[in-house]
Order: C-alpha cells, then sequence, then structure tokens
C-alpha cells in the first residue's frame, strides 16, 4: 500500500494536469462541429440532429478536463473532480467497448485509450490514502452554519 500512496503523492498533480488538457481537446467540437470528423479520424460522422447533443457533449468533456487542471493545483477539490472524471470516463469506455463492432468505433480509439488510462488511475487514486474519506480532516464546528457551538460558562 505504501507504493501505491508514494505513487500516488507523487504524479496526482501532473497527472490531472497533463490529462485535464488532453480532456479539454473537446472544446473545439463545441465552438465548430464540422471539426469533429477529421478529429476523430474521419470516421464519425454526425446529422443535424445530432449536432446539438454533441456540441454540448464537446464543451461538458471540456469543462470536466479545466475542473482536472484545476484539481492538479488545487489539492482540496481532487476528491470529487477524481470521483466525477472516473465515472464519466469509465462510462466512455464501457461505450466503446459495448460498440467495437460498429465501423465508427475506431474514431473513438484515442479517446477510449486516454480514458482507460484515467479509470485505471482514478481506482489506484480510490485505493491509496489520499483517495479515502478516513484521511479528511472534519471541520470546526464554528465553521459550519447552523453547527452548535460549545457552551462557553
Amino acid at each position: 500500500m505504501n507504493t501505491i500512496n508514494t505513487f500516488i503523492a507523487r504524479t496526482i498533480r501532473w497527472f490531472l494536469i497533463v490529462f485535464g488538457l488532453v480532456t479539454s481537446a473537446t472544446l473545439p467540437f463545441a465552438v465548430d462541429i464540422h471539426l469533429l470528423t477529421p478529429m476523430l479520424g474521419g470516421l464519425v460522422d454526425y446529422t443535424p440532429s445530432s449536432v446539438p447533443a454533441l456540441r454540448h457533449w464537446g464543451i461538458m468533456i471540456f469543462g470536466i478536463g479545466v475542473l482536472m487542471v484545476v484539481a492538479g493545483l488545487r489539492p482540496w477539490l481532487r476528491f470529487e473532480t477524481m470521483l466525477f472524471s472516473k465515472v464519466e470516463k469509465a462510462f466512455m469506455v464501457y461505450l466503446f467497448l459495448a460498440n467495437q463492432d460498429q465501423p465508427w468505433a475506431a474514431g473513438y480509439f484515442f479517446a477510449f485509450i486516454v480514458d482507460a488510462v484515467i479509470v485505471a488511475y482514478g481506482v489506484l487514486y480510490f485505493v491509496s490514502g489520499q483517495g479515502r474519506p478516513s484521511t479528511w480532516v472534519m471541520a470546526d464546528n464554528a465553521a459550519v452554519p447552523g453547527a452548535s457551538r460549545p457552551v462557553v460558562r
């Protein structure tokens, strides 16, 4: 367990920054949907009815990437970011594996690899000491609105 804790402690910051920047690469889809096909190897087509969903997907994934970069710089944001990004990326990995027989699936291969690495790293993060709530420090009751304060006599 010490090996995993040491690995996560030494790599979490740069992992989040680098993979956050890679994840943010979907922003061009949201800005110009015509970039979707060339960026996914010319294998993924879209229809006019799918454009709003694809553009929304592009901006949402961009947002996750930005959140990852910020979490790399702000440790207090890491747990929620890792949880959210791991769930989203695990679903993308599932979608790729479930659709391997489709001719367009190969267009998502790069995204599959990146997302699979993030999911694997996320598993290590949650197994490590940094990703478990038992290592969290509780806030002072006085800082929590509505919390009862000790009576000073």
